[in-house]
């Protein structure tokens, strides 16, 4: 059931607690990556934690995984910014981590822990990809765990084989129309939890809320080809992981923002978008890879039919961003933790730039109320109760953040 959130008084967001800025997918391929989060670092750096998913994987001699679609591989030294833009955490477990091989997973491990980044989600093995990142900050200890939900087959860990930590569910399809015969009509698609990653989800949250006093459950999952929807899957998966005790749920993986909503009083943002997410050349590389239905005439016009205007392909003007209009939208997620204590949320608005650089901006402002609106948009097109309160929430870095709150 869902419950009634903090009402937060336009204060400091420092007043009291550890302060957790998230964001989605991460990666750097571009020439200049010391200038990718030049006009954010400051707010990252404010707050006492920065989170992000990294979408790929940095290495210097990859193996390409036979079963990766397109591989997203970037040099080492384009992950060097990470840390002084002020990134604390970064979930591993994603559709893409696994695309340089075992050895490059563990090479991004260590890369990531010698800047003094927390990994979570993909490690040496089974135990190391679900144990929990603990970070330590004002006395209280935050554990962060990440899982994925898609991912070529064999990315998952097993018990002494790299991976990441996964958080499986079967398809099955079932008619809309009942009761008639219609050829060709698209199907519901429904989920079946695989019930060994959703109760090895429980158990982690549990052993984590051990260690900790505050428990955050990243998920990567969803459905990239549309807008606002949220799957099955994501609901009950988010809903577990806060019945089992975690008191934050981050979701992404569709590189658009998804809704928000409070459930049993915790928050679940359901989709952070993408950050700072190069992909450059695009085109060339799914043509080449044959991933996506690109490989022939034939497959690419299934591919337009499957996702239309939403298809990942070549955007004019940014030539790192192969999405549709609508994923240059994102946001800074700002939230107020404390050991029992109701978590308050609030959001930077931010928008990408060509050049792919992510840019803040108020509430109040065109931008930033676009972002806002379609925020809501997300909300209401999955029946999210909530209300968002441009600028309402103090400041993080002298920004002003805006209020989310249950309605």
């Amino acid at each position: 059931m869902s419950q009634t959130a903090p009402t937060v008084s336009s204060t400091d967001v420092h007043s009291t607690g550890v302060v957790l800025a998230a964001v989605g997918d991460v990666f750097l391929d571009r020439p200049d990556p010391g200038r990718a989060f030049s006009a954010v670092d400051h707010l990252l750096r404010d707050a006492d934690i920065a989170f992000g998913n990294s979408e790929g994987v940095y290495a210097r001699d990859p193996d390409r995984a036979p079963s990766a679609g397109v591989a997203i591989i970037g040099p080492p030294q384009s992950a060097a910014p990470l840390a002084p833009a002020g990134f604390a955490v970064l979930s591993l477990a994603n559709n893409h981590i696994g695309d340089a091989g075992p050895r490059a997973l563990l090479e991004n491990i260590r890369l990531f822990t010698d800047q003094g980044i927390a990994v979570a989600g993909a490690g040496g093995d089974q135990a190391a990809a679900h144990a929990p990142a603990l970070l330590e900050r004002h006395g209280v200890t935050v554990a962060f765990l990440a899982y994925s939900s898609t991912f070529p087959s064999g990315y998952e860990a097993r018990a002494a084989v790299p991976g990441l930590a996964p958080l499986r569910s079967y398809n099955l399809f079932r008619p809309y129309e009942h009761g008639e015969w219609s050829p060709g009509l698209a199907p519901q698609v429904v989920t079946v939890p695989h019930e060994q990653d959703h109760e090895m989800l429980r158990s982690d949250v549990e052993k984590a809320r051990t260690a900790a006093g505050v428990v955050v459950v990243s998920i990567h999952a969803g459905d990239f080809t549309r807008p606002f929807v949220l799957t099955d899957h994501e609901r009950r998966a988010a809903r577990l992981a806060i019945d089992a005790g975690a008191d934050v749920v981050l979701g992404h993986h569709h590189h658009l923002l998804r809704g928000i909503e409070f459930y049993r009083g915790k928050p679940i943002l359901y989709g952070l978008g993408h950050f700072a997410f190069d992909l450059p050349d695009l085109d060339r590389r799914l043509r080449a890879e044959g991933y996506l239905g690109e490989s022939s005439p034939a497959d690419s016009l299934a591919a337009r039919r499957r996702a239309g205007e939403y298809r990942l392909w070549p955007q004019p003007g940014y030539p790192l961003l192969p999405f549709h209009p609508d994923a240059r939208m994102t946001m800074i997620a700002v939230l107020r933790l404390s050991p029992g204590q109701p978590v308050a949320v609030g959001l930077v608005p931010c928008t990408i730039a060509p050049d792919g650089r992510p840019e803040p901006h108020l509430g109040s402002d065109a931008d930033g109320a676009r972002v806002l609106d379609y925020l809501t948009r997300c909300c209401e097109a999955e029946d999210l109760a909530v209300r968002v309160r441009p600028d309402a929430w103090g400041q993080l870095a002298g920004h002003p953040v805006t209020l989310v709150e249950a309605a």
